[in-house]
C-alpha cells in the first residue's frame, strides 16, 4: 500500500510499498478515505517529537470504511464490518477516575492515536488498535469525508466553547482565527451570543477566516501593537466583553484576554504552549479585581465527539468552509507547507 512517512523535521517521503496493517485479533483495520492534518501534526512535522520517531507515519483525524475486524473485537453498539467510520485519536483506559466520570479527556493514562506506539493514517489503510475501537463512530449517511475529519478538532472547540458557558447577549472575543477560533465563532452565535469578534496576528490567516465565517461574526482585526485590545474596547465603550477564547498558543494574546475581559467575565484558555516553555507572565490584579473566572480546555469527551457528528450534518454548509484544502497523499508535502504558510486553515489528506 502507499504510505506518508516523516522521515526527519520537515521531511516527509511517501511510499508505494508498504505492507498493510496486520489485523490485531481484537482489532481492526480501516480503509482510509481522508485524513485532517492536525495542529499537532503539523507542530511535530516542524519541530520533531520524541513519540515520532522518524521514519514515523503521523495522521490521527481519519475517516474511513471498516474493512476487516477482529474476531474479539469490542466495536461499539451499531458499527460492524462495512461501515464509514470516524476514529477519535484520545486513547482512554476507560477505568481510572476521569474515564468513569465521563472526562475521557482527562483519562491518567491517555495516548494519541498516530504516535508511538500506534502508527497514523496517512495511508490507504490504517490499523485500529484494540484500545482505539470504542471510539468508533458511524457517520451520517449525507456528511462527506474530508468534512467528517474535522470531528476531532471541533469536537475539542466544542469543550472550549462548553468551558465557555456563552449566555444568550454576551460579547464573545475569540483570540487567533485558526479552524479551532473559527469554529468556536460558529458555535458562539448559535449559543446566542450578542457579539462576536474575532482577531489574529496573521492578516493572511485572518483574511482566510474572514471568508469562511465572516457572515456569522460582527467584526475582526490584525492584533497589531497592543495584541487586539485597543480596538475590541473602542467597540464596547471601554467595557471588554463577558467572554474571551483563547485559541491560538501565544503568551501576548493569554495577557490580552485579561484585558479584554469585562468585569465578572469568564476566559478560557484553549491552546497550551510548547512544552519547553510553559510559563506565562500574566497580571493578576486584572484577575482579582475585575473578579475574572480563568479556565483551561484539552481535548474532546465521547459525548462531545458523538454532539459533533451531528453538528457537523447540520451544519454543513457553513463549517465546510473551514476545510480549504484537500490534497492527494503524494502532495502532502505541500499541504504541510500551506499551513506554515498560514494561506488556508483545515487541510486534509486524500489517500
Amino acid at each position: 500500500m502507499r504510505a506518508a512517512f516523516m522521515t526527519g523535521v520537515d521531511a516527509v517521503e511517501v511510499r508505494e510499498d508498504v505492507a498493510p496493517p496486520e489485523l490485531d485479533p481484537a482489532g481492526a483495520v480501516l480503509r482510509v478515505e481522508a485524513c485532517g492534518i492536525c495542529g499537532t501534526d503539523a507542530r511535530t512535522f516542524f519541530n520533531g517529537d520524541p513519540k515520532a520517531p522518524p521514519p514515523w507515519q503521523l495522521g490521527h483525524e481519519p475517516v474511513g470504511v471498516l474493512e476487516s475486524v477482529g474476531p474479539d473485537a469490542v466495536l461499539p453498539s451499531g458499527i460492524s464490518v462495512g461501515d464509514r467510520v470516524f476514529l477519535g485519536s484520545i486513547l482512554t483506559c476507560g477505568t481510572c477516575r476521569w474515564c468513569v466520570e465521563g472526562f475521557q479527556n482527562l483519562c491518567e493514562h491517555h495516548l494519541l492515536y498516530g504516535y508511538d506506539p500506534y502508527p497514523g493514517a496517512y495511508a490507504e489503510f490504517a490499523a485500529v488498535p484494540p484500545i482505539a475501537t470504542k471510539n468508533l463512530i458511524g457517520l451520517p449517511p449525507e456528511l462527506p469525508s474530508d468534512l467528517a475529519t474535522v470531528a476531532d478538532p471541533f469536537a475539542c472547540a466544542l469543550n472550549g466553547i462548553e468551558q465557555l458557558d456563552v449566555r444568550l447577549g454576551d460579547g464573545v472575543m475569540i483570540v487567533g482565527t485558526g479552524p479551532i477560533g473559527c469554529w468556536q465563532a460558529v458555535m458562539a452565535r448559535d449559543r446566542g451570543a450578542g457579539r462576536v469578534y474575532m482577531t489574529d496576528v496573521s492578516s493572511e490567516r485572518l483574511k482566510v477566516a474572514t471568508d469562511a465565517v465572516g457572515h456569522l461574526i460582527d467584526d475582526a482585526w490584525v492584533a497589531g501593537d497592543d495584541n487586539g485590545v485597543g480596538e475590541l474596547l473602542s467597540r464596547t465603550d471601554g467595557d471588554g466583553v463577558e467572554r474571551v477564547s483563547v485559541a491560538a498558543p501565544a503568551k501576548a494574546g493569554q495577557q490580552a484576554a485579561l484585558e479584554m475581559a469585562a468585569k465578572r467575565a469568564k476566559i478560557v484558555y484553549f491552546a497550551g504552549l510548547p512544552k519547553h516553555d510553559p510559563v506565562s507572565p500574566l497580571d493578576m490584579n486584572e484577575l482579582h479585581y475585575k473578579e475574572l473566572s480563568i479556565l483551561g480546555a484539552y481535548g474532546a469527551t465521547h459525548r462531545q465527539y458523538r454532539i459533533t457528528m451531528d453538528y457537523l450534518d447540520r451544519r454543513q454548509d457553513d463549517l465546510a468552509r473551514v476545510v480549504t484544502h484537500r490534497f492527494p497523499l503524494d502532495r502532502i508535502a505541500e499541504a504541510f507547507e500551506t499551513i506554515r504558510s498560514g494561506t488556508g486553515l483545515k487541510m486534509v489528506i486524500l489517500p
